[in-house]
């Protein structure tokens, strides 16, 4: 991170007023200082790689797009928080799937006695 790209990272963007700020502060310092690279995939996340010339830091950026509220991070740092997404993810589809099963289990239970 460095003056001429960025000096702060957007995890999400809260609003579209918030995204449209930051697309603004974007295309100033993409005429100046950040290079596309790239589409990138990371696991089913889409985004747009960028370099900064100036500190070499790598920026993905993921557009907001209905319920997804997207974001703007270092490579690794996006790489962690859809890493923890994903987790989050399986944690409440298992835990659905758990209750489902004991209550199947209760109700069979209970008609058998």
């Amino acid at each position: 991170m460095c003056e001429k790209c960025f000096i702060r990272e957007y995890p999400k963007f809260n609003s579209t007023k918030e995204f449209e700020v930051f697309l603004a502060e974007f295309d100033k310092k993409i005429a100046k200082s950040i290079i596309f690279i790239n589409q990138g995939e990371y696991k089913a996340d889409n985004h747009t790689i960028y370099l900064c010339n100036n500190c070499q830091t790598i920026w993905w950026l993921s557009d907001p797009d209905n319920h997804w509220c997207g974001y703007f991070m270092i490579d690794t740092n996006a790489k962690k928080l859809i890493d923890k997404d994903d987790r989050n993810g399986k944690i409440h589809k298992y835990g659905c799937l758990s209750i489902f099963i004991i209550l199947i289990t209760f109700t069979l239970f209970r008609l058998i006695s």
